[in-house]
């Protein structure tokens, strides 16, 4: 382009610019003092400035073609993240503020555009490399976003971004595989195809030298705006809404980590008293804890047309049994981590505790002079990964099962570590199932179909097939533990629910995904040594329950009183104190009077 036709442009631009950015920033926000607004003006002036003059710059040695990919890249990560977050949220919430996604965008067209000038003096290569990186990089970015959207009809938030950060490579494959072969496809070949056309437009632009004294200056103006853009966790990039979100939500799985640290002082101030008649011999509590199964599915809890629950059903018919159902048990979630680092700790929605600095179940049990065990179907993910590994690992045996990628392993193998416990101590045995999550054809062997074809993906006879092994599962620790263990108590609970029709999602999608099931088994020694446990849990069966009080239950199903105990917040206790109007789910946020008798049908 010639000088005269830049110089006549820059400036219009640079207004363009300036005029678009701020349309754009006022029509996707909320809730805007006057002050943030004049702010956000004097960000955007300079944003503009620096976009429309590193544009003319450039334009002197560039390809139009180049630029033009760079501020269609620049532009597309300036507008993703405020208007899908502006979509999602527009009828919810009456304040948000998303603006550094635009000032970055620009400031992304400024770096690119002196780079792509360096280009033209000899290092055409490493600059055209380096332009190409950052472009795969941003257009990943985007592309994910609104392939996430297209999904969930809601922008990335902290559950999404939670799920995705704990996401290992065997849920991203059994994902993948529900969908159809072609859909994956064709998803892989678009993904190559504007990785191909990045890398095309890019090595083939036509760059010619700027001469020495210009080339100097867009160097030194890259490595400026490099440092402006990328340092520190005030740039613009990190402060972006995607990437914010993603440092806020390590920066919490990071703060897990104070749970190991706060290990000994926690211990150390525990004190438990043993209350009932003790053992006259060794024994032991089994807790077994699902994954996605709701109680909607499972014929023990609610009148289906097939039997999922054979064996559960049988006990619960069987007055004698010790078999006590809670109908009205719900998930304080819809993400496992999200639940279980409430449910195995003092941590709830309705106290003020934090996770790092609660007692958990492991604690509570080994003051109480148990052994625990903990076998897991989940996959190990490493104790910076979850809270609930942070858990696991206090254990005194914490073993995982082998997770290979592209492979399944069934619940049933759980039941091999059982050989290892030694029934002359007092055991605690934890059980972590695979259970119903997604993809459910994959949570039980071919031989173990009861409905449908093997090996056809139907999700929802798939999941009806996946509870029904579980009960199986579920009998078989029964059965085993009593013989061995002498087994006292057990107890199952699902982590949260699902709906087999839908995909997961990461906001509040319906009750149906927080309905869970809750049974406790109790001994004929149990009730006879610990009556007063026992009977509330009996008269409390009807009572409404959300599975972060689960620690509180614990606690009462122990028998103890401790300095780390709440027993107005245990079903195994008379006092407990909660009702449905005080009981609430999705951290809080749904209160459990809100569901309706529609919320029942889904």
């Amino acid at each position: 382009m010639s000088k005269i036709a830049v110089i006549f442009l820059t400036p219009i631009v640079i207004v363009s610019l300036f005029v678009l950015s701020t349309v754009f920033y006022r029509s996707v926000n909320r809730g805007l003092s006057s002050s943030a607004r004049h702010q956000q003006l004097t960000r955007f002036s300079v944003a503009s400035l620096i976009a429309g003059l590193t544009w003319g710059i450039a334009s002197l040695s560039v390809s139009q073609a180049t630029l033009a990919l760079a501020a269609v890249v620049s532009a597309l990560w300036s507008v993703t993240y405020p208007l899908l977050y502006h979509l999602t949220n527009r009828r919810v919430s009456p304040d948000y503020d998303n603006y550094m996604d635009i000032s970055a965008g620009m400031y992304f067209f400024g770096l690119i555009a002196m780079l792509l000038t360096v280009a033209g003096i000899g290092w055409r290569w490493i600059a055209l490399s380096v332009v190409t990186l950052l472009e795969w990089g941003a257009a990943f970015i985007i592309v994910g976003q609104w392939a996430y959207y297209a999904m969930y009809r809601s922008v990335v938030n902290a559950n999404g971004m939670t799920i995705l950060q704990s996401t290992n490579y065997n849920e991203i494959i059994e994902f993948s595989r529900s969908y159809k072969w072609w859909a994956v496809a064709s998803v892989l070949v678009a993904v190559a195809a504007v990785a191909g056309v990045i890398a095309y437009i890019n090595y083939s632009t036509a760059v010619f030298n700027p001469g020495l004294p210009m080339a100097v200056f867009a160097a030194v103006a890259a490595v400026v705006l490099a440092v402006l853009i990328f340092r520190g966790r005030r740039s613009p990039f990190a402060r972006s809404g995607i990437v914010a979100l993603w440092h806020t939500i390590r920066e919490y799985r990071d703060s897990c980590m104070k749970y190991a640290d706060e290990q000994q002082r926690r211990m150390s101030t525990l004190s438990v008293r043993q209350l009932g008649r003790p053992w006259d011999r060794p024994t032991s509590i089994v807790l077994v804890i699902g994954e996605s199964a709701s109680r909607d599915w499972m014929s023990a809890f609610t009148p289906l047309d097939r039997e999922t629950t054979p064996w559960l059903s049988r006990m619960k018919a069987d007055e004698g049994s010790g078999m006590l159902i809670f109908p009205n048990a719900y998930a304080s979630a819809m993400h496992t981590v999200a639940v279980l680092e409430k449910a195995l700790t003092e941590f709830n929605q309705y106290n003020d505790k934090t996770f790092y600095e609660s007692c958990s179940i492991v604690d509570i049990a080994h003051a109480a002079g148990y052994r625990v065990h903990w076998y897991s179907n989940q996959g190990h993910l490493g104790a910076a990964d979850t809270a609930v590994t942070l858990i696991a690992d206090t254990a005194d045996r914490a073993c995982w099962t082998r997770q290979s990628l592209g492979t399944v392993q069934y619940d049933m193998s759980l039941l091999d570590f059982l050989d290892e416990v030694d029934p002359t101590v007092n055991n605690l045995i934890v059980m972590h199932l695979k259970g119903s999550h997604f993809n459910f054809l994959n949570r039980y062997p071919a031989e173990a179909t009861v409905w449908g074809k093997p090996g056809v993906q139907d999700n929802v006879t798939n999941y009806m097939n996946s509870i029904r092994y579980t009960d199986s599962f579920l009998e078989q620790v029964y059965t085993r533990c009593r013989e061995r263990f002498n087994m006292q108590a057990m107890v199952y609970f699902s982590d949260h629910g699902t709906i087999p029709s839908r995909h997961r999602t990461p906001g509040f999608d319906g009750f149906g995904h927080v309905r869970i099931p809750l049974f406790v088994w109790l001994g004929e020694d149990y009730r006879e040594r610990h009556s007063v446990p026992a009977g509330a849990l009996a008269a409390n069966r009807d009572r409404y329950f959300t599975n972060d009080l689960f620690y509180g239950l614990f606690c009462g199903l122990l028998d103890i009183e401790s300095s780390c105990y709440a027993p107005d917040e245990s079903l195994a206790d008379m006092r407990y104190r909660f009702t449905r109007d005080m009981l609430t789910t999705f951290d809080g946020t749904i209160p459990l009077n809100s569901e309706t008798p529609s919320h029942k049908k889904c």
